[in-house]
């Protein structure tokens, strides 16, 4: 069986600690990540349109202009831990080939 991490020997101390997960574990839970992950930027690009036409209209408060810049860090970070979960978990089929 094929681990995906191993146990540090010189820290006999912490081996009660260790958990291994088999590549096919952990590619059902990267599957399971991925979806409710990708479900996240829908919620997220929904806000920043709210907020976004308020803008936009040119009646936002300071409050609503400080949740329109937030929504949009949000949309743009979540964006880009999807792409970076979808490139990890490519590299990861690859070491499974291997």
């Amino acid at each position: 069986m094929k681990y995906v991490t191993q146990p540090n020997l010189k820290a006999p101390m912490l081996l009660d600690k260790y958990i291994g997960f088999t590549l096919d574990e952990m590619e059902l839970v990267g599957d399971a990540i991925a979806k409710t992950l990708e479900k996240e930027p829908v919620k997220a690009q929904k806000r920043y349109e709210k907020y976004l036409d308020i803008q936009e209209s040119g009646e936002a408060t300071t409050r609503q202009q400080t949740l329109f810049f937030e929504a949009e860090e949000k949309y743009n970070a979540l964006e880009r831990m999807v792409v970076q979960l979808k490139e990890l978990r490519n590299l990861s089929k690859g070491v499974k080939l291997r």
